[in-house]
């Protein structure tokens, strides 16, 4: 996911917990934690950034340390917001975590800069594509034994193929 994007998405969590916490009970803890991912959208260094102090790596601990306090916190009394709230707080936290995960936090390369490509002996098809690819032989592999496999209980043709390593 492009780090924009993620800002974008920080900036909406953290409006979201702090709605949130002026309509359930003991909200200070939603509250804390919509104004702490608030100021880390806005220092951190894209293009969403308000101050731009914080590094887009130094952006993922920041993240994930809000994150996993904000996962944590319910267990202070002093902080514990209402069973709403918890379950809000828990899935902000988990969601969050999730979020940047799968956030690109590599910086722009600039504009006019010679971008390094492998050459064509070098390329072949990513872990992706090759997962894509298995997946898409078993959607098709599976109903084609069944069917061959209902054609030889009903003694009709094609028996079913004997188990096997596949050629």
């Amino acid at each position: 996911m492009p780090f924009g994007l993620h800002q974008l998405l920080e900036y909406l969590l953290a409006g979201a917990l702090v709605e949130l916490s002026v309509h359930l009970g003991r909200g200070l803890l939603l509250l804390i934690g919509g104004v702490a991912l608030a100021l880390a959208a806005a220092t951190a260094k894209g293009p969403l950034g308000a101050l731009r102090l914080c590094g887009r790596r130094s952006h993922r601990w920041v993240d994930l340390t809000v994150a996993g306090a904000l996962a944590l916190a319910p267990v202070v009394p002093a902080l514990r917001p209402t069973g709403a709230g918890i379950a809000v707080v828990e899935v902000a936290a988990l969601g969050w975590m999730r979020l940047t995960a799968h956030t690109d936090y590599a910086a722009p390369t600039p504009a006019g800069a010679a971008i390094s490509r492998p050459g064509p002996a070098a390329t072949g098809p990513s872990s992706t594509e090759r997962r894509l690819r298995a997946g898409a032989r078993l959607t098709g592999e599976v109903p084609g034994r069944l069917r061959l496999a209902w054609r030889g209980a009903r003694g009709g043709p094609n028996p079913p193929p004997e188990p096997g390593p596949r050629p």
